[in-house]
Parts: C-alpha cells; sequence; structure tokens
C-alpha cells in the first residue's frame, strides 16, 4: 500500500488527520487530574500536561484544517440533515482546539504559580479537559455519522463489487457518473428514475449564440433566486451574479464547469442526478430551459 496517496484526497487527509487529537484528548483528562492531584515537589507534571495539551490543540487545529479543505471539495450534500451535521461538526472541531489550548494555558499558570492560586488553576484545567473529553466524543458521532451514515467522503463502489472506483460522494463530479450501489442509494440516487429533464444535442452554432444575461438570468430568476439569492442565500451560494455561480456555495465548489454542461452542479442539481433535485419544492426546468443553461455551460459559460 502506497501511504503517499493519503494526500491525494482531502477527505483521506482528513481521516487520517482525526485519530491524533481524539486520542491525545481522551488520554488528556486523567492527565490533568494526575497533575492537580501532584504534590508540589512534583511541579514537572503540569509543565508536561501544558504541552500535552498544547500538542491537542495543534493536531486539533490540523483536523479541522485538513476538514475544511475536504468540505470545500463537497458538491452534493443530500439533504439540509447532512449540511446541519457538517457544520456542528465543524464546531466542534474549533471547540476541541480552543479547550486543549485553554487547558494548556491553566496548566501552565498552575506551574508557574504554584504558590498563589496553583491548584486552583490545575482544577480548572481538570474541568476544562473534562469538557473536552465530552466535546470530543461528540466530534467523534458527528463525524461517524457522517461516515457511516451517509457515505460522505468515502469511495464508491462498483456494482459488480470491484473496488477499483474513486469517485467520492459528494465529491466533485468525475467525467462520467458511477453506478450507485444500493446501500448509498438514499444519498445519491436520483430524485426520479429518468433524471428529468432530459438533455437535447447542444449545436456548436447555437451555442456561440447564448448569452449569460439576455438567455440564462431570466432563467435563474424565475426558477432559482427564491432560495439563491438575496441576503441570505440557501446553502452559501448567491445565483444572482456570474462570479456568485463560478464562487459556488459553503459546500460546494463552483456551480458550474465551463464546458462541461452534464459535469456542472448546477445540470445535476436539476436533473436529479445530485440530491435535492433541483429547485426543491416547485415544478422542474423544461427540457428547453435546461438546455439553455446546458448549452450557455458547453460554450464557456461566459458572463456577458
Amino acid at each position: 500500500m502506497d501511504l503517499t496517496r493519503v494526500f491525494d484526497s482531502a477527505h483521506a487527509l482528513h481521516a487520517a488527520s482525526v485519530h491524533m487529537p481524539l486520542s491525545l484528548g481522551l488520554l488528556g483528562l486523567p492527565l490533568a487530574i494526575a497533575a492537580f492531584l501532584a504534590p508540589k515537589r512534583w511541579p514537572g507534571v503540569r509543565l508536561f500536561g501544558s504541552a500535552f495539551f498544547l500538542l491537542t490543540g495543534l493536531a486539533a487545529g490540523t483536523a479541522v484544517y485538513t476538514g475544511q479543505r475536504a468540505a470545500s471539495e463537497l458538491v452534493a450534500l443530500a439533504n439540509k440533515d447532512i449540511e446541519t451535521v457538517v457544520a456542528h461538526h465543524r464546531l466542534l472541531g474549533w471547540s476541541v482546539a480552543a479547550l486543549a489550548l485553554v487547558s494548556c494555558a491553566l496548566l501552565a499558570a498552575s506551574h508557574f504559580r504554584a504558590r498563589s492560586g496553583g491548584r486552583a488553576s490545575a482544577g480548572f484545567a481538570t474541568l476544562s479537559a473534562l469538557a473536552l473529553s465530552v466535546v470530543l466524543l461528540y466530534a467523534g458521532s458527528s463525524g461517524g455519522r457522517l461516515v457511516y451514515g451517509w457515505g460522505i467522503g468515502t469511495p464508491v463502489a462498483g456494482a459488480d463489487g470491484t473496488s477499483g472506483a474513486t469517485v467520492i460522494v459528494g465529491g466533485k463530479p468525475a467525467a462520467t457518473m458511477p453506478v450507485i450501489p444500493s446501500a448509498l442509494a438514499s444519498v445519491a440516487a436520483p430524485a426520479d428514475a429518468t433524471y428529468t429533464p432530459n438533455i437535447l444535442p447542444i449545436d456548436p452554432a447555437q451555442a456561440a449564440s447564448i448569452t449569460f444575461t439576455r438567455d440564462v438570468v431570466p432563467l435563474l430568476e424565475r426558477h432559482c433566486l427564491k432560495c439563491h439569492g438575496g441576503q441570505s442565500p440557501e446553502a452559501g451560494l448567491d445565483l444572482t451574479t456570474h462570479a456568485g455561480i463560478l464562487k459556488g456555495g459553503d459546500y460546494a465548489g463552483p456551480a458550474v464547469v465551463p464546458g462541461a454542461p452534464d459535469s456542472s452542479p448546477m445540470v445535476l442539481h436539476i436533473r436529479g442526478v445530485y440530491l435535492p433535485k433541483m429547485p426543491k419544492d416547485a415544478g422542474e426546468l423544461t427540457e428547453s430551459e435546461l438546455h439553455t443553461i446546458r448549452t450557455w455551460i458547453a460554450a464557456g459559460a461566459k458572463g456577458e
């Protein structure tokens, strides 16, 4: 096994980085208790504990950073529940890092102020380490729910059981869509079995005549901007401007891939290949409307 391949995937890198803060954080509680109970002739225990929690905080910060990178590659969160768990998981990760650094500071204070309030600082460090352990359990639970409950960040095996597939559930789309195993049907299956609206052949001559302002903006205003416009667009995806479309939302890459209409998240969501099928709680676009969007993307998704 080539262990260097872990650096090829933000999801794999995050999975590799979360175990250290989990292990250190849970070991930190008995260490904090030992530092609190240690007699004055063992002052080094508190200093060691401070360094230990500093390492834990740095490890937790690294895990959060790799998690942010992994989240930035997500383009297909199946429903609002997944978005909520991802947001909570991120918050819990930052909380772990913060509590570890608080414990570090308190134990350092207890070491250098051993004669005046040192024991009290060590006691507060123990409470902080206890809170850290509890938050770690919730963080691990939410991460496990994302991976094992919804398959976020996991490789998709072929329908025949082979393991050669590299597509990531929730990851940026490949040039061709994989066959999704039934175990992940609730996450990745389309809203209907035929992926509607149907796609039509793209005429290069017609594509050259499609413009964003004249042809695409009216469709977005009619179908999309109720949710993806205004001061607080849903999922952070603002479709009111060309720049917003290319930027994407909180958990996604760009909404379109210029030159590749059928690998563009906007098209995949409209057709129901990615869930939720768009627009939500409204009638789907017509074949002609989808064709206009696909033709614009095929021509380079230009902003004029």
